[in-house]
């Protein structure tokens, strides 16, 4: 017996009779989801991650207050790395009398090297894109140019020569990130900073270095900096603004996510064809044994023939999957994001692999428990035990499977909690099942008609009927997953950051000036303006000791940085409480509260004592209460709260946050000129890419899941798939016996009835607690169980595995029952 040419034959056999087709065509299907879903997200994975690139100015950088040596620039020119040069700094601009505090950023060549700067004509004049201005010019801020009364084309004193207004600013690509601008931003060039010589000892400038190229490139360009800049602060992705940082992490969390169930619901449709063709095997495998075959001739051509499926199966999914996600980037248009970057071929050989390996892994195990089928078989209809190299088949199988689908993800926790929780219900659907059969083989006797056909044929095929309850509760919770769970989670995170979320803010407002400062916002009108207390020290020690980071290498500078705080009577909005009490409103106890992400950074635990020079004044306070943050909600948050009756007469300004439109925000100038120490922060820019964020992920998420709709659907077919020949058997011996087609019929929907219905159950309450476990343990998010909607995709679920059944069942009725009892 020669393997290859009997698998040959065999496989072009099985093709054409159909045996093998339900196997090919599951595993195209599922490859061409894998990779079509795993590309799509990872286009728009990229697109984010060069988002976030352009927020910081780079995919690189180097900062500090003192300037940076040439040898950086000069390897990273040999590494084939873009760069450019930046420093900012404050300054005091001049035009007549009038005189404005200002940001002055002066760029180099080659800036910017991620995004667009975008310049106008005019405040009322459309933006374009430009490049960094000639030495001489420079681009202003609209609120700069209100303050000086600066038209485009003036002149204005700048160090001890002038530049004239070429455009005015409308977006610069790293603008967003940097949070604490407060002053308006001028752009010159670098060359008119280095000629006015403004960057003399003790200047306050800022210098960066940025970089750009393939990500591999800067990874190993970042190892080589390390050693080398020590005196300066390396720049990535993730030193991005807090709050806009979260927004580009949670976005990822999404996408993997919905990638993630993608690839689950695949891989249960692939595993249950593939565990259907080999356990039809069994018969021929005997009848192989009885005719002299060895068993590793036997073995090796059924290995070979699934093999001869695999390969091309794989190949036409691949080519599918590609085509139909750069179909839908296509036809969609301005439904997806723009610039997506070019498909990468990880994802496409990942889900190829998945398909691979769960094919496989399923097949083999029966495949391998033949080796004790002896020839018998064929008479008696007797089965070996499954020997352990079939379990271990089975579990080596899972385990790369999941490390494969950890790796498309990207995102381990997200992965372990999510295959954690559908791990479980596997296990729970399995004992449930169990449970079931048997309580039902002792209440089917007392059923009559249909229900007791429906039932008897659920207690008969006991294995069967496990494994299409876990394969349908599995496929089923996914699904409420992606469709329910999912859009209620992009829900949470949309109202976290609704219309009228505080886009500006005023800062240093001294407090005689507070009611001046609030009525001229009422007159902008600002609904319910108000003011709350900023105040900045110097934490001194930490129990006594001086505090010291615990994120970093000693930093002998730690006890002088200065600390932000505030006090208050009342718990903050915008802030979870994750352990102690916080203090009542009429305490005087010197208590305070420290955000949980601070406490982690230096240390510091319930009932710590810090020690704080507020002013000229030192005095100490008890941690009585840990708290977490909602950076992304972009309202005023302190890392260090203290006890309002405990503050006593320290020096503090006020500071306002407010929601106003940006075509209004050139009349934030006269509360400015009125009120001269007053900064003006604008956040506009930073909240327009936490939206952009937003859409770009529900679009993403959107088209994942009319994907996984696909692939649940693949799922279903395959369980009634697994049971079809029997059923067909059952039902010929039936009719033999006289059962009506109706009675049949009716059978098939009570026994796809009781497994939808059990599926939907289990399915139900798993994605319910799944999805609290995910939103709070991943995605920072509390979500009340969608308990209408889970209930109405479970019975919609149950529906759909009913209808499925009934669909099924008309072929295997139209089979003549001597044709079907001769082919069992």
């Amino acid at each position: 017996m020669n393997p290859w040419r009997q698998a040959a034959r065999a496989t072009r056999r099985e093709f054409l009779a159909g045996d093998l087709l339900t196997v090919f065509a599951a595993l195209v299907l599922g490859v061409a989801v894998m990779t079509a879903v795993g590309t799509l997200v990872n286009r728009v994975t990229l697109a984010l991650t060069d988002s976030a690139a352009e927020v910081l100015g780079g995919d690189l950088g180097v900062s500090g207050r003192q300037d940076i040596p040439v040898a950086f620039e000069e390897e990273a020119a040999r590494r084939g790395l873009r760069h450019t040069r930046m420093v900012s700094f404050p300054s005091v601009l001049f035009h007549g009398e009038d005189s404005q505090m200002a940001s002055i950023r002066a760029v180099g060549a080659g800036y910017p090297l991620r995004g667009t700067l975008l310049v106008s004509d005019s405040p009322q004049r459309p933006a374009h894109s430009a490049t960094p201005p000639p030495p001489g010019q420079a681009y202003a801020d609209p609120r700069l140019l209100d303050a000086l009364g600066l038209r485009v084309g003036d002149d204005l004193e700048f160090g001890a020569g002038h530049v004239r207004i070429a455009g005015v600013l409308a977006a610069e690509p790293d603008a967003s990130g940097e949070l604490l601008q407060l002053a308006p931003p001028l752009m010159i060039n670098r060359a008119d900073v280095d000629s006015a010589g403004l960057l003399g000892p003790g200047s306050r400038a800022s210098y960066q270095l940025m970089f750009t190229g393939q990500a591999e490139a800067i990874a190993r360009f970042r190892e080589w900096l390390k050693p080398r800049a020590s005196d300066w602060r390396l720049l990535g992705i993730e030193d991005t603004q807090r709050g806009l940082r979260s927004a580009f992490d949670r976005a990822g969390r999404f996408l993997a996510l919905a990638a993630l169930l993608a690839v689950l619901l695949s891989g249960v449709a692939t595993a249950l064809a593939a565990n259907r063709y080999a356990v039809r095997r069994i018969d021929q495998v005997a009848i192989l044994r009885c005719l002299g075959a060895r068993q590793r001739d036997i073995l090796a051509t059924f290995a070979l023939q699934l093999l001869f499926t695999a390969v091309p199966a794989c190949l036409l999914g691949v080519a599918l999957g590609m085509a139909v996600q750069s179909g839908l980037v296509e036809l969609l248009g301005n439904l997806v994001p723009d610039r997506l970057p070019l498909p990468q071929a990880a994802p496409a050989l990942t889900g190829a692999g998945i398909g691979l390996l769960l094919l496989l892994g399923f097949a083999l195990p029966p495949l391998l428990r033949l080796r004790g089928v002896p020839p018998m078989r064929v008479l008696n209809r007797s089965f070996a035990a499954t020997p352990p190299v079939s379990l271990l088949a089975y579990a080596a199988a899972l385990a790369a499977t999941l490390a494969l689908t950890v790796q498309a993800t990207g995102d381990a926790r997200l992965a372990g909690w999510v295959l954690g929780g559908l791990a479980t219900l596997a296990v729970t659907a399995a004992l449930a099942g169990t449970a079931l059969l048997w309580l039902l083989r002792a209440v089917q006797h007392r059923t009559h008609g249909a229900w007791r056909l429906g039932l008897a044929a659920l207690s008969r095929r006991r294995a069967l009927s496990v494994l299409q309850l876990v394969g349908l509760s599995l496929s089923l919770c996914a699904l409420l997953l992606l469709a329910v769970v999912g859009p209620g989670l992009l829900n949470q995170w949309r109202e976290r950051l609704p219309a009228d979320t505080p886009n500006y803010f005023l800062m240093n407002i001294q407090p005689d000036q507070s009611s001046a400062v609030l009525a001229r916002l009422r007159a902008l009108g600002v609904a319910t303006p108000a003011v709350e207390p900023f105040g900045t020290g110097r934490l001194v020690s930490i129990n006594g000791r001086p505090p010291q980071r615990l994120d970093r290498e000693r930093d002998d500078d730690d006890g002088n940085r200065p600390v932000n705080f505030s006090w208050r009577h009342d718990f903050p909005p915008a802030n979870t409480l994750t352990s102690g009490r916080f203090w009542t409103p009429d305490s005087r106890a010197p208590e305070a509260s420290v955000e949980e992400g601070w406490a982690e950074r230096y240390g510091v635990k319930l009932g710590d004592r810090l020690t704080l020079l507020l002013g000229e004044q030192q005095r100490s306070f008890t941690v009585t209460s840990l708290r977490k943050a909602e950076w992304d909600s972009f309202r005023v948050n302190f890392f260090l709260l203290l006890n309002e009756g405990a503050v006593g007469d320290a020096p503090y300004n006020l500071i306002s946050s407010f929601h106003l439109p940006h075509a209004q925000a050139s009349a934030l100038g006269a509360i400015t000129r009125e009120f001269p120490n007053v900064s003006v922060l604008d956040i506009d820019a930073i909240l327009v890419r936490v939206r952009e964020v937003m859409t770009r992920v529900g679009q993403a998420v959107q088209l994942v899941m009319g994907f996984s709709l696909l692939a649940g659907l693949l799922v279903l077919l395959a369980a009634l798939q697994s049971t079809a020949g029997e059923r067909r058997y059952d039902s010929a011996v039936l009719r033999t016996l006289g059962a009506r087609r109706s009675q049949l019929r009716g059978a098939v929907l009570v026994e796809f009835g009781a497994l939808g219905f059990c599926a939907a159950l289990l399915a139900t309450l798993a994605a319910a607690a799944i999805g609290s476990l995910v939103a709070r343990q991943v995605f920072e998010l509390s979500l009340p169980a969608p308990w209408p909607a889970l209930l109405l995709g479970g019975g919609l679920g149950m529906l759909l595995s009913m209808l499925s059944g009934w669909w099924g069942t008309r072929r295997v009725l139209r089979v003549p029952p001597a044709l079907a009892l001769r082919e069992k």
